[in-house]
């Protein structure tokens, strides 16, 4: 694997985006957010029933980031509290903003290491399928190994953006706050395409972030609102799971009914949560291969993908 500060300094490759709009020849199409969100996940689905392999990735990536924190949680328990939680008082006096700023860093690096190379396997298997091809969840592990010093080095440099905004969150109680809102809003959508062009465009690291605002800037600026649909959707049926089932409990109030219905609506969230992040991804990815080469993905509808969609 190359060292992985070559990553950053590779010379600038040019990546040629398409005039979509010059090219666009659909009218805009006029839908609600319900509508739009419904289209969006409809279109993701067939994607994501063709390769069902998916959904294990959002699932491991969960299982993975708990296992991480347990150990990050012993490993500080024991190396720096040396297995007395009495120390913990000691060290915030001493030097709290420091060491919680590590921490926070430690933590925001692991996490975001686990949850880019998951998504990069996902990407894998959806590129792959646009393309006429059918990757194996083996092959998308794989393909994430592979690009796994350059997803170290994104998650790294997101991190340190993460200590950041908290540092200046910090600082007031109001303003800081706000503005830490303000930036880290702006940077999640400048590199909203960061990560695709990292592994599907195979840039380099400072590459994909000049990729992914170059897009943002030229396309997609109102995609992101449409793309919001699948969560939109999700958390619409969250709501209406919740009110249902407080009315089975408000109509029913017994133990038995109370727990069935609680247990049924915990693990229908994490049912909904999975995929959700599947499709999700699967649209996030549409949308990139759309912005690159021109081209709308197999099983996507025109009028959704180039950007005619209007939400009202």
């Amino acid at each position: 694997m190359n060292d992985i500060h070559s990553y950053i300094f590779m010379p600038p490759q040019e990546t040629v985006l398409p005039n979509v709009y010059a090219t666009a020849s659909i009218p805009p199409l006029q839908m609600g957010k319900f509508k739009a969100s419904m289209t969006i996940v409809r279109e993701s689905w067939s994607v994501l029933m063709q390769d069902r392999e998916i959904m294990w990735f959002p699932i491991l990536s969960a299982i993975v980031n708990l296992v991480a924190l347990a150990f990050l949680c012993t490993l500080g328990f024991f190396g720096v509290l040396q297995g007395d939680m009495g120390n913990w008082a000691h060290l915030e006096q001493s030097d709290a903003g420091a060491f919680s700023y590590i921490t926070l860093f430690v933590y925001y690096l692991v996490t975001f290491f686990i949850v880019n190379f998951f998504q990069a396997g996902i990407y894998l298997i959806v590129h792959a399928r646009f393309s006429g091809q059918d990757m194996s969840f083996r092959d998308g592990i794989n393909g994430a190994i592979e690009h796994s010093g350059k997803i170290f080095v994104w998650s790294f440099i997101s991190a340190t953006v993460g200590v950041i905004l908290r540092m200046i969150a910090d600082r007031s109680r109001l303003i800081g706050k706000i503005v830490a809102f303000f930036l880290g809003a702006a940077w999640n959508i400048l590199t909203y395409f960061s990560l695709p062009s990292l592994i599907i465009g195979n840039t380099t690291v400072l590459n994909s972030f000049k990729d992914s605002a170059a897009v943002i800037r030229k396309n997609w600026g109102e995609t992101i609102i449409v793309n919001l649909g699948v969560n939109f959707f999700f958390s619409m049926l969250i709501f209406l799971e919740l009110a249902l089932g407080i009315g089975i409990i408000i109509l029913v109030p017994t133990l038995v009914v109370g727990t069935v219905v609680i247990a049924f609506f915990l693990i229908s969230i994490v049912l909904l949560t999975i995929i959700s992040s599947a499709l999700a991804s699967i649209f996030t990815l549409a949308l990139y291969e759309y912005a690159t080469t021109g081209k709308v993905p197999s099983g996507f509808s025109p009028e959704l993908i180039q950007h005619a969609v209007k939400v009202k």
